[in-house]
């Protein structure tokens, strides 16, 4: 028990000086990066799985749950096979569809949680299957449009 608490006082000295809402992003990216590890934990897989991304097999994000910066947290909104995509939960701001904020990941970048636009969909898609078809979707259809039935995003459906 020992060994874990200077295990852990070591590690906690790597956040002396960030916010709490730092601190947890940074908590979930390290947990969401462990669900892919192996056991036993061997960091030069892992420092791999971060520069070339992940392999296709595995889930975006097992947890379904972000924290942006600003501390609002972001619900879980749905998924394709390679989307997640997530709306910011504001506190103060009423909820009309003016003021909602989406944000995405990809089974390419599933630690970084990106806002949902045009541009940088775009990005992180750039030389992958899914390039051409989300090209020619966002040529016909605006990003964030919703389905009128299901109010469900488009681009799930893609």
């Amino acid at each position: 028990m020992k060994d874990n608490k200077e295990l852990l006082y070591k590690t906690l000295n790597h956040f002396n000086g960030i916010s709490k809402v730092e601190a947890y992003d940074l908590i979930h990216k390290l947990e969401t990066l462990m669900f892919y590890a192996s056991n036993p934990i061997n960091t030069d897989d892992l420092e791999k799985k971060i520069i070339s991304g992940f392999d296709h097999d595995y889930e975006i994000d097992p947890f379904y749950f972000t924290i942006l910066p600003t501390g609002n947290f972001c619900e879980y909104i749905g998924h394709n096979d390679w989307l997640h995509v997530y709306k910011e939960n504001k506190r103060m701001i009423p909820d009309w569809s003016i003021f909602e904020t989406y944000y995405f990941k990809t089974k390419y970048a599933p630690l970084e949680l990106r806002k949902l636009t045009k541009n940088k969909l775009l990005q992180d898609i750039k030389e992958k299957p899914e390039e051409e078809k989300i090209k020619h979707f966002l040529k016909n259809t605006a990003i964030l449009k919703k389905d009128t039935i299901t109010n469900n995003l488009l681009i799930l459906k893609v």
